[in-house]
């Protein structure tokens, strides 16, 4: 079992605080930056629940997004989270003028070489879930799973690539036989009322922050 799967299944209130969180990190949208929010707010989490010591990469970093370190060394891991099962982005980089053949044979060399950690809440069955996605079993995957990759359409820009849905559920399967995941159906917060509070201590830490001395 994956460290980070133990350490949740360990702490249950963790994963109800990320359920919770999940919700809240909705007041500003969901739209460009709301997974970005979700990133961080789970990479603070592993810190500040599980005194856990985790390194970020720099934004340029592939595959990479953190590491956490222990005593028998750095582990990395890359995140992704979703709202819902979807498609998980491995790349966005443009590839004008390239077939969906061509963006095919590029997304089969995509290096996987440390664990997904796959975020997935759920919003309308107030449930949120963590799987990890081992290299083997992407490899595996990648295999086994017809329609693994998604490819956008074609005028698409950027044009990357990613795991299909397909791919993403047949990863899951994977991980639930293997006991490799932690899920908890979570008591949400009441977004509305607490919008004009989320805002004004938002204004706050601004103001504090933009007054601070160097």
């Amino acid at each position: 079992m994956d460290l980070i799967i133990s350490l949740f299944k360990s702490n249950e209130q963790a994963l109800e605080i990320l359920g919770r969180a999940w919700e809240i990190l909705y007041i500003e949208g969901s739209s460009p930056d709301v997974g970005k929010r979700r990133e961080h707010f789970f990479r603070l989490l592993l810190e500040k629940e599980f005194n856990l010591k985790v390194i970020p990469t720099p934004p340029t970093a592939k595959e990479v997004d953190f590491y956490i370190e222990t005593n028998k060394g750095k582990i990395g891991y890359s995140l992704k989270t979703t709202e819902g099962i979807s498609t998980i982005k491995l790349s966005w980089d443009s590839f004008p003028g390239l077939s969906k053949e061509e963006i095919l044979k590029k997304a089969e060399k995509y290096p996987f070489t440390c664990p997904i950690v796959y975020v997935q809440g759920d919003r309308k069955r107030k449930k949120i879930a963590i799987y990890i996605f081992e290299p083997e079993d992407v490899e595996l995957a990648k295999i086994e799973c017809k329609n693994f990759w998604w490819i956008p359409k074609t005028g698409t820009n950027p044009r990357g690539y990613g795991i299909s849905s397909r791919g993403v559920r047949f990863l899951i399967d994977m991980a639930k036989k293997k006991e490799n995941y932690v899920e908890k159906k979570y008591i949400p917060p009441n977004v509305e009322m607490l919008k004009d509070e989320y805002w004004a201590k938002w204004y706050s830490l601004i103001k504090e922050l933009a007054l601070r001395s160097h």
